[in-house]
């Protein structure tokens, strides 16, 4: 009788242990999750907070917000021209880190509106254009985001 009593509480003990650990994997499944998600959610502010910090220096130097929203071709060398580019640098480095957290952060592959800034960049921006082209292997993430280039233009039939 007592090795009957033994063999229920042993199995009781059994398929509470399995329970609870069922339990324990539903809890860690949701904390994961949620995890994941403030991940997410930093990574992309993280993203916004650079581009931020872009529109600051364009802010303090408003002539230069023609090279990257207006379509203005990059200046003449001097001082202009040494700003717009280091400009786009950052811009580069942002828009490449932003491309690059959509593809490796958990739950944020949906954010299609990084795909669209950064071809409304490239389009509005040869400074941008620019130094992506001169130097892709900085950015692999968004080099391969550059648009095709157009072709040339026909000239007059003879």
């Amino acid at each position: 009788m007592s090795t009957l009593i033994f063999g229920i509480i042993a199995s009781a003990a059994a398929v509470f242990s399995i329970l609870f650990s069922a339990w324990q994997i539903r809890q860690l499944t949701q904390q994961t999750a949620i995890n994941n998600g403030i991940a997410a959610a930093s990574a992309i502010n993280t993203s916004v907070e650079r581009l931020h910090g872009i529109g600051m220096l364009i802010f303090q130097h408003p002539h230069l917000n023609r090279y990257f929203f207006h379509g203005a071709d990059v200046p003449e060398p001097g001082e202009e021209r040494e700003q717009v580019l280091t400009l786009a640098h950052m811009f580069a480095d942002s828009l490449d880190y932003g491309l690059m957290i959509k593809t490796l952060a958990p739950g944020t592959s949906q954010y299609d509106c990084w795909d669209h800034y950064v071809a409304d960049m490239f389009a509005k921006s040869p400074a941008i254009r620019q130094v992506v082209l001169d130097h892709p292997l900085w950015w692999q993430v968004l080099a391969p985001h550059l648009p095709e280039p157009s072709p040339p233009a026909a000239g007059p039939q003879a």
